[in-house]
């Protein structure tokens, strides 16, 4: 059997313009998620309000900004609904997350980091040997982060069937099949729009929590309460996300590939 192909490939301009109208689109549909984004990038600015710091921490630093970064590049790709690259920009997050949290409990790692020696040159291999022979990780958050990392590698970083079927769009017209791929993913509904933006959400509220205890109570960066409004952010984040789950549960309708 043959498939007919629906439409042309669209050109440079063409694809440009398209991202534009969705963001347009996107931020008249992301009215009440953008409360809770105000909210977490607001405790990253607190977090690098940097007037001075200590040279042997300057890596810290190197890693929350590379972060923020994947937070403001994944909310950009959201909103223009590159759904894969935003996840994407969540993995490489958490890949910093992992690396700063190792320095954070061993600041004289740092220079194995910059020369890419054991245990950076295969922290992942490292961190997995560690939990095979029954030992503690260097950091409590490194655990769920990289149980978050593995639900979503697949789906957003590696050209394998996972990153691309769900772009494949096939409908029927006179007994022939046409086939396209989508350029853009797009939302089933309301709710799992909000699954998907509060989900990038509360990964990058975990790799902030990493620095939490640097931030706070060795740099002195923010104040102690700014750990207690991060918590309380994630926990109400998490309670969303949940009756999300439940409602897209209760409709039938399973979320797009890639949502933890």
């Amino acid at each position: 059997m043959t498939e007919g192909i629906e439409r042309a490939a669209p050109d440079f301009l063409r694809f440009l313009s398209m991202e534009e109208s969705n963001l347009l689109v996107s931020v008249a549909n992301n009215r009440e998620e953008f409360g809770a984004m105000a909210r977490v990038e607001g405790l990253y600015n607190a977090a690098m309000n940097y007037q001075s710091i200590k040279s042997n921490d300057v890596v810290l630093l190197q890693f929350l900004t590379f972060i923020h970064y994947q937070f403001l590049f994944s909310m950009a790709c959201q909103m223009r609904c590159h759904l894969s690259e935003a996840f994407g920009a969540a993995r490489a997050a958490i890949d910093a997350a992992l690396n700063a949290a190792y320095i954070i409990n061993d600041r004289a790692a740092q220079v194995a980091y910059a020369k890419r020696e054991k245990p950076f040159d295969n922290l992942h291999r490292h961190l997995g040997n560690l939990k095979k022979d029954g030992k503690p990780l260097p950091h409590p958050l490194m655990a769920p982060l990289i149980e978050q990392q593995k639900a979503i590698s697949t789906f957003a970083v590696h050209a394998d069937i996972g990153t691309f079927v769900h772009r494949v769009n096939r409908t029927e017209q006179d007994g022939q099949i046409f086939m396209s791929v989508q350029y853009f993913q797009f939302f089933k509904n309301d709710d799992e729009r909000k699954l998907h933006t509060l989900s990038l959400l509360h990964i990058f509220v975990a790799t902030l929590d990493v620095f939490a205890d640097f931030v706070a109570t060795e740099a002195k960066v923010v104040p102690p309460e700014w750990k207690t409004h991060l918590h309380q952010l994630g926990a109400t984040i998490e309670r969303h996300l949940g009756q999300l789950r439940e409602r897209l549960r209760n409709s039938g309708e399973n979320a797009t590939g890639g949502e933890p």
